[in-house]
């Protein structure tokens, strides 16, 4: 199979364990009441994670010398991307009067400051598990209830979808090389993985039903 085949491969192989729950569990986010607590508060850990995200992207400009200029420019790019919708959250959240600056941002970072230890390669994989925040933005756009929620989601799903184009390129020519594609398929449950705890653990302390939602996600998948 050629590289495009391989990461098709990959994403069937992981779907009911990974990216399927996680998904599920990211829309029952979405669906959330937006005049809820819960929500203002699912929007803060957004912004926190838009945040992080950015200065991750900000400091990989500087620390590897092994980046192309084109990938140097396309890091940067997205890490101003993700410094604007940071800035969009923090608006929105200010028209809720819920303070942003309540939340940490530690626990968000923790993900991203794992990519920059040195390994260069490892970065270019970190953004694997986008397709989720994609997703999120779509259903939240598709579905809430307020038009400030869908506008803010429109603003920044677009910029998302960039994202995930992206990083399917990078997939697909890593795993053009053979000898490579052991190294990808663990990046890629890694980035999966990752990402299933923090979601997980945050739709817990949201007060998201979780074991329901999983449950719907197996019925639906016939799992």
């Amino acid at each position: 199979m050629n590289g495009r085949e391989f990461v098709e491969f990959l994403y069937r192989k992981y779907y009911p364990e990974l990216e399927g729950p996680i998904i599920a569990v990211r829309k029952a986010l979405a669906e959330l009441d937006p005049k809820s607590p819960a929500f203002a508060q699912l929007m803060q850990r957004q912004a926190k994670r838009e945040l992080s995200h950015a200065r991750a992207f900000s400091k990989a400009v500087l620390q590897y010398p092994e980046l192309d200029p084109h990938e140097r420019a396309e890091i940067a790019h997205q890490a101003a991307e993700e410094f604007e919708h940071y800035a969009l959250l923090k608006d929105y959240l200010k028209s809720r009067d819920a303070d942003i600056e309540d939340l940490s941002a530690d626990a968000y970072g923790a993900y991203f400051d794992q990519f920059l230890t040195g390994d260069v390669e490892a970065f270019r994989l970190c953004n694997i598990a986008e397709k989720s925040a994609v997703v999120f933005l779509r259903h939240l756009r598709d579905v809430s209830t307020d038009p400030d929620v869908r506008r803010l989601a429109q603003a920044m799903v677009a910029d998302e979808e960039g994202h995930e184009d992206r990083v399917k390129s990078q997939l697909a020519k890593i795993a053009e090389n053979e000898n490579r594609r052991d190294f990808l398929a663990k990046q890629f449950v890694q980035s999966w993985a990752s990402q299933k705890t923090g979601v997980f653990l945050e739709a817990r302390e949201l007060g998201l039903d979780l074991e329901k939602v999983l449950a719907s996600f197996k019925q639906a998948e016939n799992l």
